[in-house]
C-alpha cells in the first residue's frame, strides 16, 4: 500500500505526478502497457526530476542502465533481457508546454485530498480554485525578470504567494521562478528555511499589545554583548554602526537588530513563540531550541505561513486559515463540496494591528535603514519588511495592504549563499513589482480605529518635549499609554550650549558619537549636529529619475554661522544655527563635515557618512 501511495503521487517531471501520469507524459502510454525498456526509463526519473528527458536524455540513459542493472542482480530479468532493454531506441515525447501554476496545482490536490478524501481521486469532478492565473502568470515573469539581474550574485531561485487577507484564499503560489529549471520542481513557499527580520513585526506587535513598549518608546542600540548557554552573543546591525536611543517606531521600520534583541528578552522566548504560533509560525515551537537570534532569523518558518501571518496585521488582527479549493462540483454541476469561511481568530487589537501597519509603511521611519529611494516603496501605500539571513542563504520581503499580501522569498533552493544579496537587493524589487501588479482599484490605507490617539512627544524619549527639545514628533498611541512625564534628555548647558543626557548604556555611544554629555561629567563636546542624513544611510538611486539630489540638513546651538563641505569640498554655509541644501547624488561613500562657529569665537564640527548605491 505505501508503494502503490508513493508510485501514485511521486513527481516524475513536467508536471506529472505518479507513474500513470508520467507514462502518458513521457510515452503517450498508459501504465499498464509500458515494456521493461520504458518503465526502467521511468524509473530512474524521481531521482532527477528536474531534468528534461530530451535535453537531459543521456543522463537519464544512464540512470536507466543503473535500474536494468539493479533488476539483474535481484533476479527480476535476465542479461538478455537486459540487454535489449537497453538497446531499445525509446521514442520520448517532447516537452509540452509548461504547466500551469504546478505548485498551486498540487497544494489544492493536496488540500481537497485532507478535507474531502473521499473526492480526492474521483474523476469527471469540476474543482475551482482560488487562483487568479494572470496575476500568477505576471507574478512568475516578474520573478524570473528580477532573478536574471542576480544571475552573477549567486542566485537562482524566488518564490512568491500573495493572498487576500480577508478570506485567506490563494491568488498565487509561485514555488519556483521557472518549473523548468533545475530544483524548479520544489516549491519553495513550502519548505522550511530561516526568515531573518522578517519576523520582528510580530514581536513588536506582541510587545505593543502587552503594553512594554510604544511606537515612541526610546531603544537602545548600543554595543551589547548577550550571554546564552553556547557562549556570549553580540549582534551587529546591517549597517555595521550603532544609533544610540532610537524610537521603536525607526528600530523597526529601519529594522534594527540590537533593540529588537533586546525586546526579545523583555517578552520572554516563550512567550514570544506563543504570539507565533497564535499568527500561523507555527513552526516555531521549542523554546529551548532558540536563543536570542531567533528575531533574526534563527528559527525556520515557511514562505505560505509567513503570507498568512502579515495577513493577520493586514485584516486588522485578525488570523484565517488559507485556502486553495474555493468548490467542488461534479458534471452535472451539483456542487459536492464548497469552502466555508470559518470565523477569524483574533490574535491583537485593531489598534495594534493598525498601528504596526503604520510603522512598515512609514518612509520616514523606514530611511535612517534602507535610505529613501529603496526598493521598498511602492506607488501604492503599503506596508512592508525584509528578512536576510546570517550568510545570505535566504532573503524575504512580506508586505501588505489592506486587500492583499505578497510574500517574497529569494535564494537558491539548496541553501547555497548567495553573494551578499539582501532582503532589500534580492526580493524587495519582486515584491514591490507584484505587490503594484497585485493591487486593488480604489483601496485605501483604513482610518485609524478606535482605541489610538495622537500626541506630541520629543524623539527619542517618547516623553512630552521639554523646553530644549530640538525633535518635536508626532506619534500614536493605544488608550492609556500616551505619555504623562517631560523629557530630561535635552539640557541647555551653562554655556548655552545643548546637552545631551543619555541613559547609562548609551553614554559610551553618545561619547564616541562626538555628542555634549551633561550631568556633571564635565565633557564639553561639540554641539553641532547632521541631522539628515543620518550617519550610516544607505540610498539608492531611481533608475526612472534623471537627476536626484540629497537634502543635507545640519544644526548647531549657539552658532552664528555654519559651514558645510562633502568629501572635502565646499557645499555651502549659513548665518545662524541650521542650514539646509540640495546636493546631487553620487555612487559611492561620502562624507559631510559641518562646521560651526560659535558666539564665543570657538568653533564646533559633526560628520556624518553616507553611501549612494
Amino acid at each position: 500500500e505505501i508503494l502503490e501511495a508513493y508510485l501514485n503521487d511521486v513527481p516524475y517531471g513536467r508536471g506529472a505526478y505518479g507513474i500513470e501520469a508520467a507514462a502518458r507524459v513521457y510515452f503517450h502510454s498508459s501504465a499498464a502497457n509500458l515494456d521493461l525498456a520504458q518503465a526502467s526509463f521511468l524509473a530512474g526519473i524521481p531521482r532527477l526530476p528536474g531534468l528534461d528527458a530530451v535535453d537531459d536524455f543521456a543522463t537519464l540513459k544512464r540512470r536507466q542502465g543503473y535500474v536494468l542493472d539493479r533488476m539483474v542482480a535481484d533476479g527480476k530479468i535476465t542479461t538478455s533481457e537486459r540487454e535489449e532493454a537497453w538497446a531499445e531506441a525509446l521514442a520520448v515525447r517532447p516537452a509540452a508546454a509548461p504547466p500551469i501554476a504546478p505548485h498551486f496545482v498540487q497544494y489544492a490536490r493536496e488540500e481537497l485530498a485532507r478535507v474531502r478524501p473521499e473526492l480526492a481521486g474521483r474523476p469527471g469532478l469540476i474543482i475551482e480554485t482560488t487562483l487568479d492565473w494572470g496575476l500568477q502568470e505576471e507574478a512568475e515573469r516578474i520573478a524570473r525578470h528580477h532573478l536574471a539581474s542576480l544571475k552573477d550574485r549567486g542566485v537562482s531561485n524566488a518564490a512568491v504567494v500573495v493572498v487576500d487577507p480577508r478570506s485567506g484564499a490563494i491568488l498565487v503560489m509561485a514555488g519556483s521562478a521557472d518549473w523548468g529549471a533545475p530544483a524548479g520542481q520544489v516549491n519553495m513557499a513550502l519548505a522550511l528555511r530561516q526568515p531573518g527580520s522578517a519576523l520582528k513585526p510580530f514581536l513588536y506587535a506582541a510587545a505593543l499589545e502587552e503594553r512594554l513598549i510604544t511606537a515612541a518608546s526610546p531603544l537602545v542600540d548600543v554595543l551589547t554583548v548577550f550571554e546564552t548557554p553556547e557562549g556570549p552573543y553580540t549582534p551587529l546591525n546591517y549597517d555595521r554602526l550603532f544609533h544610540g536611543p532610537t524610537p521603536a517606531r525607526v528600530a523597526l521600520a529601519s529594522s534594527y537588530n540590537i533593540p529588537a534583541v533586546r525586546l526579545l528578552g523583555e517578552v520572554g522566548m516563550e512567550r514570544f513563540l506563543g504570539w507565533a504560533g497564535r499568527f500561523g509560525l507555527t513552526t516555531l515551537t521549542d523554546a529551548e531550541r532558540y536563543g536570542p537570534s531567533l528575531i533574526l532569523g534563527g528559527g525556520e518558518v515557511r514562505l505560505i505561513d509567513l503570507a498568512a501571518a502579515y495577513g493577520t496585521l493586514a485584516d486588522g488582527g485578525q488570523a484565517r486559515p488559507l485556502f486553495a479549493i474555493q468548490r467542488v462540483r461534479d458534471a452535472s454541476g451539483a456542487i459536492l463540496y464548497e469552502h466555508a469561511l470559518v470565523a477569524p481568530l483574533r490574535v491583537i487589537s485593531p489598534a495594534v494591528a493598525w498601528l504596526i501597519g503604520d510603522i512598515l509603511r512609514d518612509p520616514v521611519a523606514r530611511e535612517p535603514g534602507f535610505g529613501a529611494h529603496s526598493p521598498l516603496r511602492a506607488a501604492i501605500p503599503a506596508a512592508v519588511k525584509t528578512g536576510t539571513t546570517t550568510g545570505f542563504r535566504d532573503n524575504w520581503t512580506a508586505g501588505y495592504t489592506p486587500e492583499r499580501v505578497v510574500a517574497v522569498w529569494v535564494g537558491n533552493a539548496d541553501g547555497r549563499p548567495m553573494d551578499g544579496v539582501s532582503g532589500v537587493a534580492g526580493a524587495a524589487p519582486i515584491w514591490r513589482d507584484v505587490i503594484e501588479a497585485a493591487a486593488v482599484a480604489g483601496g485605501v490605507w483604513p482610518a485609524p480605529p478606535p482605541g489610538l490617539a495622537r500626541d506630541r512627544v520629543c524623539s527619542p524619549t517618547g516623553l512630552r518635549p521639554g523646553t530644549d527639545c530640538p525633535a518635536v514628533v508626532d506619534e500614536w498611541f493605544l488608550e492609556g499609554t500616551r505619555p504623562s512625564a517631560t523629557e530630561s534628555y535635552y539640557v541647555r548647558g551653562a554655556s548655552g550650549r545643548l546637552e545631551i543626557a543619555p541613559p547609562p548604556e548609551a553614554r559610551a555611544w553618545a561619547t564616541e558619537a562626538g555628542m555634549a554629555l551633561t550631568r556633571g561629567d564635565g565633557t564639553a563636546g561639540p554641539t553641532a549636529f547632521v541631522v539628515q542624513p543620518v550617519d550610516g544611510a544607505v540610498l539608492f538611486l531611481s533608475p526612472e529619475v534623471a537627476s536626484q539630489r540629497l537634502l543635507i540638513r545640519a544644526t548647531a546651538a549657539g552658532a552664528v554661522a555654519i559651514e558645510l563641505r562633502v568629501d572635502g569640498h565646499p557645499a555651502g554655509e549659513s548665518p545662524g544655527t541650521d542650514i539646509t541644501l540640495a546636493w546631487p547624488l553620487e555612487l559611492g561613500k561620502h562624507v559631510i563635515q559641518v562646521e560651526a562657529r560659535l558666539a564665543d569665537g570657538s568653533t564646533t564640527t559633526a560628520t556624518s557618512r553616507y553611501e549612494v548605491r
